[in-house]
């Protein structure tokens, strides 16, 4: 009985690990330091491709270091009605397209900014949910751009889509009204 329990329990932590893996160029997340922050709801491309395993190495940066760079590449806000500092990495075998929906997001005027490093180009659109962008796109190739956008009902959707290799982002919006 016991060895069934402890076989188990092994075989639900390497689900949660594969689980972990297969989802590890999605890793935009407000930073934890933002608090509180509007809810936000991430979606991705389709599961990854076997040749995930590679995109990583072709970064320019180790993962875990890219929300260490977020943090200085993009402003952040330090007010209730930002957003915090999203970032994460983009490519073709893992997440070529990749959607954020800020669902309680208030109405009004804000400037973004996206910084890219890589041999990728990210093009951005933004706006309200469930409609097509008010911003963009914008166009981000191993730099930093910044863009205004404004939403007159609550919440603003995200479109974040890569063309060519595997690229780091970093995202955030100020509200300016």
């Amino acid at each position: 009985m016991r060895w069934t329990k402890t076989h188990k329990t092994r075989s639900m932590i390497g689900v949660f690990a594969l689980v972990g893996i297969s989802l590890v160029g999605c890793t935009a997340q407000p930073s934890e330091a933002e608090t509180p922050r509007p809810s936000v709801s991430v979606s991705a491309s389709p599961t990854p491709t076997a040749d995930a395993a590679g995109d990583e190495e072709l970064l320019p940066m180790p993962v875990e270091d890219i929300r260490d760079w977020a943090t200085t590449a993009v402003p952040s806000s330090t007010s209730v009605t930002g957003t915090g500092v999203l970032s994460g990495w983009l490519s073709q075998n893992t997440s070529a397209h990749h959607l954020t929906t800020f669902s309680s997001l208030a109405p009004g005027s804000y400037q973004g900014q996206i910084a890219c490093r890589g041999a990728g180009t990210v093009t951005l659109g933004a706006g309200e949910v469930d409609s097509d962008p008010s911003s963009g796109p914008v166009v981000c190739a191993d730099g930093t751009t910044a863009f205004d956008v404004t939403i007159e009902q609550t919440g603003m959707s995200v479109v974040l889509d890569l063309e060519g290799d595997p690229t780091v982002y970093a995202l955030s919006l100020v509200r300016t009204d």
